[in-house]
């Protein structure tokens, strides 16, 4: 791709990206369109889903943040009684988090929200189109996290 190519591929990109976002969140009734919950805490609790036991600086390197905002995003979602402070039996001063029932039970609701509007939108695609865009959404995460 030649650099003017790749320039006007990024500019419309760009262009149309926020319309998508917007026009995806439209849809949603969410904790998080109730703003319930702000998209970091939600990151925070899908991180979290997993069941693994996280600790500050995990949860801090994978959302991309200072140690002292996800600090912050933890204590938050603490009184929201969305998450829990497990201290390590062994070393007091090792803390970990994990989602409480109410916080699995809002990331599931989110992600199964997500589910069903990305459904109803890309239901109006070819299965052939949708078998596209999963391969370059797939690439991309490759790129990224690799």
């Amino acid at each position: 791709m030649t650099k003017q190519s790749i320039a006007s591929f990024s500019g419309e990109i760009t262009n149309i990206l926020p319309y998508i976002i917007r026009g995806v969140l439209k849809k949603q009734t969410d904790a998080l369109k109730r703003g319930e919950i702000t998209m970091p805490q939600y990151l925070a609790l899908d991180l979290l889903s997993t069941d693994k036991l996280l600790k500050m600086k995990d949860i801090a390197c994978e959302l991309n943040i200072s140690l002292p905002a996800a600090t912050g995003l933890i204590d938050r979602l603490a009184r929201m009684k969305m998450v829990k402070r497990i201290y390590d039996e062994n070393d007091r001063r090792v803390i970990h988090i994990k989602n409480t029932l109410k916080g699995k039970n809002t990331a599931k609701e989110i992600h199964s929200q997500r589910q069903q509007t990305i459904a109803e939108i890309f239901g109006k695609l070819t299965e052939q189109e949708r078998k596209n865009y999963l391969q370059i959404l797939k690439k991309l995460k490759k790129i990224l996290y690799t």
